[in-house]
């Protein structure tokens, strides 16, 4: 006979929220770049997977927006900086979630809560 057991749920460092097993894989794909639509579009019962998934579109959206600096010549050089800022704070995100925390990057979070 066996006894049915409740979804895992983990409280790791300490965190604000309580992060669900089942939201671990929504929550890594909120940060990669267009795979943020899928939590985006699926997750409706977590207001935490949804508040990563709407920050990591902001973010997924500076990225490709960086890619016109490209094309400015000199401001390119900007770009080199961007790019490796963007995928820190991608990973910083990812690790702040697993612990239950909402980790505010400064001006994507701004963004991201206008919608």
């Amino acid at each position: 006979m066996a006894s049915e057991q409740p979804p895992q749920i983990s409280q790791v460092g300490g965190g604000s929220e309580v992060v669900r097993e089942q939201d671990k894989p929504h929550l890594v794909l909120a940060y990669l770049g267009p795979l943020c639509l899928i939590p985006l579009l699926s997750v409706k019962d977590s207001p935490f997977v949804s508040w990563h998934a709407k920050q990591g579109l902001v973010l997924a959206l500076v990225g490709l927006g960086s890619n016109v600096l490209w094309s400015l010549g000199p401001l390119s050089l900007l770009n080199c900086l961007l790019w490796p800022a963007i995928g820190i704070c991608a990973v910083m995100s990812i690790i702040k979630a697993f612990q239950g925390q909402r980790w505010r990057i400064p001006l994507v979070a701004d963004l991201a809560d206008k919608f």
